[in-house]
């Protein structure tokens, strides 16, 4: 057993990332942290001493390392000079942001052989399996959380945060797909189809269900591609999929009107249609005359009827923190329904209004996580900018640009040689998931999401590194 571990510890450690989600979702109230936290913060500081024991390259691997350990003193003593509201707080934070770095780096250095593809691709494709059965047996008992609690809209089962969970499904169906797809079981492959397209489907979230398109699509884009490239005689298998793939994708269309992601945004769009008819007919007497926001501004008495007006519909806590004015300010004055209904906006601005109050030091090195006392940013890249300032972020930027770079590189040297399905499951993945950390968050700062990262980043940087020397294999 023990021989087994070692041998396979990556496979393994990658396949119990479902179940730490699952007992992390059963001790989400318990006040000193769950288990699945621990563990992650714990592999994340064995794995980088496991590593600088085994590899020839220490030197590169410490200066890594220290650049990260470097940044996280200067922000700590920063946030002392200040005053620490919660140092616990933030440091716990802060270690789940630093996990993504470290983990790849630590990845790409254990990374060696063509061999951790297989696993990894294996392990994926598990993961959905477990998703899947965990799913139906928290239905079957009647214990499932919704994706949308509140409205009972979209499936999600045993697992705490929707976002999370949506970006966890997106970040494994393709490296699942071309597992499944090495099997050349055509009967395997529509059931791996089906069971990918319901889970994004009824997922809920708008990166789910937009990811059908990316993923499907992108799919049938790449299959005629590589097939003018290569000159492949599609047999009937090819054809079938194919197939599939746009079958999906046209009862993903028609369908929308059935989908969790349709009765939410209907729900929210109508909701938000009877709020702004309401307001227009209460500020009609300011802004009867058509007057530009300039002159409305002008008139105090105009203006402080705004000001009163909305006063009781903007959040309590930056009205409490900031003043009435400043948050209206911060919304152009005349928010609509919508605005004043954004809940990632009114984060942003809790934000870049703590930014604006902070010294040029602290803006430099990023304020402190408690400082917006629960208001998290759920887009990450923002919240990377806010809470890490210039420095932070541009390490961070860095980071994710040398990878972009190194697949620019290794595309434009030998296209059609790299042009795999191995590659394109990969990168399609790292796509999925910028993007993902943009228009969804909660990538990049949950460890157990920034797992599934990181694991890509080392595999794409294998990936290149052996295309770019000339030992590429077709996968």
């Amino acid at each position: 057993m023990a021989e087994s571990i070692k041998k396979n510890w990556l496979l393994y450690f990658i396949v119990f990332q479902p179940f730490l989600d699952i007992i992390a979702y059963f001790q989400q109230d318990n006040v000193i942290g769950s288990f699945a936290g621990y563990s992650r913060l714990l592999f994340m500081c064995v794995l980088p001493v496991i590593v600088l024991i085994k590899t020839e390259k220490k030197k590169s691997f410490i200066v890594l390392l220290g650049i990260i350990a470097l940044y996280s003193v200067l922000h700590i003593f920063n946030c002392f000079r200040v005053g620490y509201i919660s140092v616990f707080q933030d440091v716990a934070y802060l270690a789940r942001v630093i996990q993504m770095p470290v983990l790849a780096i630590s990845f790409i250095y254990y990374i060696n052989s063509d061999e951790v593809k297989g696993v990894v691709s294996k392990a994926f494709a598990w993961n959905l399996i477990t998703i899947v059965i965990s799913m139906v047996l928290a239905y079957l008992s009647g214990t499932a959380e919704a994706t949308y609690n509140i409205y009972g809209y979209g499936l999600m089962g045993w697992f705490a945060n929707a976002n999370a969970q949506s970006i966890i499904i997106v970040s494994l169906i393709p490296l699942a797909l071309y597992y499944i797809a090495l099997k050349k079981n055509v009967y395997l492959t529509g059931i791996g189809l089906l069971v990918s397209w319901f889970l994004l489907i009824s997922n809920g979230t708008k990166v789910a269900y937009y990811s059908i398109f990316i993923i499907f699509g992108g799919f049938v884009l790449f299959e005629i591609v590589y097939k003018l490239l290569h000159h492949e005689h599609w047999g009937a298998q090819r054809w079938t999929v194919l197939g599939l793939l746009l079958l999906f994708l046209g009862v993903s269309v028609v369908g929308y009107p059935l989908t969790p992601r349709y009765k939410m945004t209907h729900f929210y769009d109508s909701t938000r249609e009877e709020d702004q008819t309401k307001m227009d007919e209460e500020l009609k007497e300011v802004t009867a005359d058509n007057l530009t926001l300039d002159e409305l501004l002008m008139d105090a008495e105009r203006k402080a009827f705004i000001i009163e007006y909305y006063t009781p519909l903007l959040n309590e806590d930056l009205v409490n923190r900031f003043g009435a004015e400043r948050v209206l300010r911060e919304y152009g004055y005349l928010p609509s329904s919508r605005d004043l209904s954004d809940v990632r906006r009114l984060k942003r601005m809790y934000s870049k209004m703590v930014w604006e109050e902070s010294d040029q030091l602290t803006k430099f090195v990023g304020f402190e996580y408690s400082s917006i006392h629960g208001y998290d940013l759920e887009n990450d890249y923002p919240a990377l900018f806010y809470y890490y300032g210039y420095i932070g972020f541009g390490l961070y930027a860095i980071f994710i640009l040398y990878f972009i770079y190194l697949i620019f590189k290794t595309t434009c040297i030998n296209f059609k040689s790299v042009f795999t399905p191995f590659n394109f499951a990969i990168l399609l993945t790292f796509a999925l998931q910028l993007g993902a950390a943009e228009f969804s968050g909660a990538i990049l700062r949950r460890p157990n999401v920034s797992i599934y990262l990181s694991i890509i980043l080392a595999l794409l940087y294998y990936q290149c590194k052996q295309n770019t020397q000339g030992r590429g294999k077709q996968s």
